[in-house]
């Protein structure tokens, strides 16, 4: 793919350079915790310099290598699985992934604090996204104008993957340094978004499927409601244009190695520094920090005295923010500046596919939704055919939900024992909701509205407990103040 082209592709190159250095030393400025005397003899003596209160990850451990048997055995669990198996069902009968609805279940029925219950949502949403890629490589190809094309668009995916990894890194990080009122105020917004999205697509169901009942009953009955109904399927011709690639690029061996290490390398960096702040925070009576089994390559007393420098220390934590930023945003670049007139890609329409993937990868990471419910509705927005929209989707969220599994499992925020049975439980609710949605097709003359009925109910329900969640926190930090 050539990477530099006429100056006008150069100054777009140094451009997004700029911007993702200016975002690069900012996160620094904030979290590097050098002396401000930085000019001072003492700034290149080894001493034990803590990182700023920002910082600090408040919240309990969860070793990956120990199966929390107990809290698998709460009476609360019972309960959850029950909820969640529901809202799984609700969830894959709608389309939608879920994983913001997830949250909310398992804070109010699982009785799990922000901090366990958002990595678990992640972890869960991570179980289904398998099931769906499998589903989608069994179907790897669909007829559009009597021609097979791939499911699958791989150059959305290869210009979309790079941005969405870069989100899940700031999203992780930001979910371990900001307050829990923050998370559930954003998954409260989230959560009502969601819930314009499923009734308006209600609505647009109800009245296509009322539009079709007249037709076939020769009626031509009135009204107000034919006319709304009428308007709502041009505007939603106009939003879905008929204009599809002829030609689909398909997966390379270079491609797959590309997305590899782009996950590796964003996962690395996110845990290393991760861990290299808790040993930077511990003192040297109590250095498990600096033993951490994802770190087995590194000797814990060689990470140690690392951190006591502030110089060594400052620049870890620089290079794990700027390895996989710069790398992913030259892989962006690369990629979108190759798309530039093929197909219909235009310059702008690159920068919207790749500040949207940012935007959604940071969510997933920072309130835990699985990235589908802005990935699809998005590719159908820009004209891509509804089944290529959904399987693009589910490819695209395969990046997002592994990157941000395995940094917090890594990380030691995911419970093992609940991750396992409420992933089961997942994969079951995925299965009974494609049957439920099946038997519905078969007995109740294919009407989804009804489908999407319920699920706007449960999405409702969702919305209601996750404001009533932030109220109780507002609440008690409001107390805790006060005291």
């Amino acid at each position: 793919m050539p990477f530099l082209g006429s100056r006008i592709h150069l100054r777009f190159h140094i451009r997004m350079a700029l911007w993702s250095t200016l975002l690069l030393l900012a996160c620094c400025t904030r979290t590097s915790g050098i002396n401000p005397q930085a000019g001072s003899p003492e700034f290149l003596q080894l001493q034990v310099r803590r990182p700023t209160g920002n910082e600090k990850h408040s919240g309990p451990s969860h070793p990956f290598w120990v199966f929390d048997l107990p809290s698998a055995q709460r009476p609360e669990v019972l309960t959850c699985t029950l909820m969640m198996l529901l809202a799984g069902i609700l969830c894959s009968a709608g389309g939608i992934g879920g994983g913001g609805i997830y949250v909310t279940v398992l804070m109010v029925f699982g009785s799990l604090s922000v901090w366990d219950a958002v990595p678990l949502s992640k972890s869960i949403v991570f179980f289904g996204s398998l099931s769906s890629l499998a589903l989608n490589l069994r179907k790897a190809t669909m007829t559009v104008g009597g021609s097979s094309q791939s499911l699958i668009d791989v150059d959305t995916c290869r210009l979309v993957v790079p941005g969405a990894l870069v989100g899940t890194y700031c999203g992780v990080f930001m979910n371990g340094m900001l307050p829990n009122w923050a998370v559930l105020c954003t998954l409260s917004t989230v959560l009502v978004g969601i819930c314009y999205m499923v009734l308006k697509t209600t609505h647009e169901q109800y009245c296509e499927e009322e539009e079709a009942l007249v037709s076939q009953q020769g009626d031509s009955q009135d009204g107000q409601d034919s006319v709304e109904c009428e308007s709502i399927r041009r505007n939603t011709e106009e939003r879905s244009p008929s204009a599809l690639k002829d030609k689909m690029s398909h997966v390379t061996r270079a491609d797959i190695a590309l997305a590899a290490v782009m996950l590796l390398l964003v996962v690395a960096g996110s845990v290393f520094r991760h861990h290299a702040v808790r040993c930077q925070m511990a003192n040297e009576a109590n250095a498990q920090a600096c033993h951490h089994p994802a770190l087995f390559w590194l000797g814990g007393a060689t990470l140690y005295s690392w951190m006591r420098s502030s110089l060594i220390s400052a620049v870890i934590k620089v290079f794990c923010w700027a390895a996989p930023l710069i790398f992913c945003c030259t892989v962006t670049a690369s990629v979108a500046n190759s798309l530039v007139g093929k197909d219909g890609w235009s310059r702008s329409r690159t920068m919207e596919y790749s500040f949207m993937s940012v935007f959604t990868g940071c969510l997933a990471g920072f309130i835990g939704i699985g990235g589908g419910l802005i990935f699809s509705p998005f590719f159908l927005l820009m004209g891509m055919a509804p089944a290529a929209a959904v399987a693009t989707s589910s490819t695209c969220v395969i990046f997002t939900s592994s990157s941000t599994t395995f940094q917090y499992l890594l990380t030691d925020r995911i419970i093992v024992s609940l991750t396992l049975l409420y992933g089961i439980v997942n994969l079951v609710a995925s299965y009974l909701g494609t049957k439920f949605v099946h038997y519905l097709q078969d007995h109740m003359s294919s009407r989804r509205s009804y489908i999407s009925a319920v699920v706007s109910l449960g999405v409702i329900v969702s919305t209601l407990l996750a404001f009533k969640q932030l109220f109780e926190t507002a609440v008690g930090s409001r107390q805790a103040m006060a005291h």
